[in-house]
C-alpha cells in the first residue's frame, strides 16, 4: 500500500473539499493518505541540510508555498505538483512567459515596472499612458498573485487606470487588452497526467469575471477540436500532472488562454460534469512514482 501526505495551507478553505474526496478514493486506490497542515514547522534548515520528519511515497500539495515545497524536493520527497510547476502557474506574469514565442494564443499584456519606494510620484505614472493608448479601454488590471477572481480589475480610463495602480503598485501587476467577446465566460479545462480529462464553461452575465461573485454558474461541455487541439498544446509544453487551464475566446471564436491553475478547485467540476477528478490525480500520482 502507498502512503501519502497531503500538505495543506494553514487555511483550508476551498480545498477542503478536495481532502475530503482524496481521502474517501485513496482506499479504493490502495492508497493511505494523511494530512500535514503547513504551519511553518514542517522543516527547518539546520547545520546547512533541510531537516523533516515525514515519512511517505509521495506528497500531494495543496498550498503555494514553494519554499516549503523546495525543502521537501532537495530532500528526495516525490510532490504533486511540484514547486516549479506552483510557482509558474501562480504568478500570472511567468505564465505567460513560460508560454512566448510558442504559437499560443495570448491577450497582448505588459507587466508593470516594479517599485520599491512606499509611494508614487509623478514619473511612475508615465508609462500609463501609453500602455492605456496601446491596449484602448476598457483595460485589464491583475495583481500577478492572486485566484477567485479577486485582484482583477477593469480600467475604463486613464483616470481609473491610474486610481487602480495607486491602490496595487507595491506588488506585481499585469496590464492586458480587454476581450470583451469573452465577456463573462470562460473554459475551464482540466489536464490529468498530460491528457484532457473534461471541461466546463463559466458564466457570469453581471461581471466581466467569470468566477467571481454568486453571480456566476457552470455548465458542462464538449470541446470541439480545435479548443482541445490548444490545451493539448499548453499541456505538452509544459508537461502539466494536473491543472486547469482556463480559456477565453475572441470575435472568431479563437481561444485565448486566461491563466493556469496548478492547484485547480474540482468541487464545481465533478459536480457539473461527473467526472472523477480525485481518483484520476490519484491514479496519476500512481503512474508517475
Amino acid at each position: 500500500m502507498l502512503h501519502g501526505i497531503i500538505v495543506c495551507n494553514q487555511t483550508n478553505g476551498h480545498n477542503e473539499h478536495k481532502v475530503k474526496r482524496f481521502l474517501e478514493e485513496a482506499p479504493l486506490l490502495d492508497m493511505e493518505l494523511t494530512t500535514v497542515v503547513n504551519d511553518g514547522t514542517v522543516a527547518k534548515i539546520e547545520d546547512g541540510n533541510a531537516i523533516i520528519d515525514l515519512k511517505c511515497d509521495f506528497i500531494i500539495y495543496l498550498d503555494k508555498d514553494i519554499y516549503l515545497a523546495k525543502l521537501l524536493e532537495s530532500k528526495g520527497y516525490k510532490v504533486f505538483n511540484d514547486s516549479n510547476f506552483i510557482r509558474l502557474c501562480d504568478d500570472k506574469i511567468l505564465t505567460y512567459i513560460s508560454l512566448v514565442n510558442k504559437g499560443i494564443n495570448m491577450p497582448k499584456t505588459y507587466s508593470a515596472p516594479l517599485i520599491f519606494d512606499d509611494h508614487l510620484n509623478e514619473d511612475n505614472y508615465n508609462f500609463l499612458a501609453k500602455v492605456g493608448n496601446d491596449l484602448g479601454y476598457p483595460l485589464v488590471v491583475k495583481r500577478a498573485f492572486g485566484s477567485l477572481g479577486q485582484g482583477v480589475f477593469l480600467a475604463h480610463d486613464l483616470d481609473e487606470l491610474k486610481k487602480i495602480y495607486s491602490e496595487n503598485f507595491n506588488q506585481p501587476l499585469l496590464f492586458q487588452k480587454y476581450i470583451q467577446s469573452s465577456y463573462g465566460k470562460t473554459y475551464r479545462i482540466i489536464i490529468i497526467d498530460g491528457k484532457i480529462f473534461g471541461a466546463f464553461m463559466r458564466v457570469n452575465k453581471s461581471d466581466f469575471r467569470s468566477n467571481f461573485g454568486v453571480t456566476a454558474s457552470s455548465q458542462k461541455i464538449k470541446l470541439n477540436e480545435k479548443e482541445a487541439s490548444f490545451a493539448r498544446k499548453i499541456a505538452d509544453l509544459l508537461q502539466i500532472k494536473y491543472a486547469g487551464i482556463d480559456v477565453m475566446f475572441d470575435e472568431k471564436g479563437e481561444p485565448i488562454l486566461c491563466e493556469i491553475n496548478s492547484n485547480a478547485f474540482f468541487e464545481e467540476f465533478e459536480k457539473v460534469t461527473k467526472l472523477n477528478v480525485a481518483k484520476a490525480y490519484l491514479e496519476m500520482i500512481k503512474n508517475n512514482l
